[in-house]
């Protein structure tokens, strides 16, 4: 657009636009050429469109071709991906037995950590043996992380031999949008797994009823453990800090094992009559027997929580477990007596 003051329109095509001060105009060479270029361009679409068109024809005819060729380039692609992470991390095939329901990992490390910690010597290896007619429940208590090793090494295995594999809850939050708490998406998810877990099934639960109260959260984690052990006969990994669930293996010893991970407890040095808290030096070794506490004092001071907190917890800590202990005692001799009244009325 040209630009010229109001003073010169007599010079000028009468078809312009007008201002207060100027007036602009387009020269009849600019308007000329631009209609040109529109043309061009309404012909530019209908030329690439017709052109689209035959490529896809022309494709047409070769694709079942080339989509062949296309697949099998990835297969290899992903098999040489594999062979070099099984190379570079000393991975081995697994074995798979059809008839057995078993698993048994000997060594087994966490894929991920090892390659985060970068030093393969410094990971410490863990044995996981399950089977579905002899220990097929693992109850993990005291100092632990989890299960998630066990479960990442299944689904590689099951990626690689392409066999099923069960159903796992290992860690949930709440859902705002159904109004759903924590412990209700945590209830919902196990009930699914209950309905669809079979023989076959791998388990893994994490910390199983802690979102209500303890006396709730033991017994339905009691129940649900129970189920899996019992009537759905299932592996199960069932890490917990209720240490009433240990009771199962003493009532099916065949069945189901306490497991914890290994530590070193350094009791403190304190001249005071003040109660400190433990230090625990993490072992990272699974080993047989219930854990005898959880320490997750260790885990506060881990946290930088203030040692004057951690001062007065300890000392709570150290009040409500004798709390404990006098009334199982009392309720140990209670029933003792009363088994003895039972004997001389009889």
């Amino acid at each position: 657009i040209i630009e010229v003051k109001n003073s010169l329109s007599s010079i000028v095509p009468p078809d312009r636009w007008h201002t207060k001060v100027v007036g602009r105009y387009h020269t009849p060479f600019i308007v000329d050429k631009h209609r040109h270029l529109q043309q061009l361009r309404e012909q530019l679409i209908i030329d690439c469109s017709h052109e689209w068109i035959n490529f896809l024809q022309l494709f047409g005819d070769h694709y079942y071709i080339l989509r062949k060729a296309v697949c099998h380039l990835a297969t290899m692609d992903c098999l040489f991906s594999l062979a070099q992470v099984s190379k570079e991390n000393n991975y081995c095939r697994p074995e798979v037995l059809e008839e057995k329901s078993q698993i048994l990992i000997t060594a087994g490390k966490h894929p991920v950590i090892t390659s985060l910690i970068g030093d393969q010597d410094r990971y410490v290896l863990s044995d996981t043996h399950l089977q579905g007619d002899d220990n097929r429940a693992m109850i993990i208590t005291g100092t632990n992380m989890g299960g998630r090793q066990v479960a990442l090494v299944t689904i590689m295995t099951n990626f690689i031999c392409s066999t099923g594999f069960g159903s796992d809850r290992m860690g949930v939050s709440d859902n705002i949008s159904r109004g759903r708490s924590t412990f209700m998406e945590e209830l919902v998810e196990v009930s699914d797994i209950l309905a669809h877990a079979t023989s076959s099934s791998l388990v893994l639960l994490d910390e199983h009823g802690r979102g209500t109260s303890t006396h709730d959260g033991i017994a339905i984690a009691y129940a649900t453990l129970e189920s899996f052990t019992r009537y759905v006969k299932c592996m199960t990994l069932f890490v917990t800090h209720y240490p009433p669930l240990c009771e199962l293996e003493r009532l099916s010893p065949q069945h189901v094992g306490n497991y914890h991970m290994a530590f070193l407890l350094n009791e403190p040095e304190s001249t005071s009559d003040e109660v400190q808290p433990e230090f625990i030096t993490f072992l990272y070794h699974l080993i047989e027997g219930a854990g005898a506490r959880s320490y997750g004092l260790n885990v506060a001071r881990l946290a930088k929580i203030p040692e004057s907190i951690l001062r007065t917890a300890a000392f709570k800590s150290k009040e409500l477990e004798a709390l404990v202990n006098s009334r199982r005692y009392n309720t140990v001799v209670i029933f003792g007596l009363w088994r003895k009244l039972e004997m001389y009325s009889n």
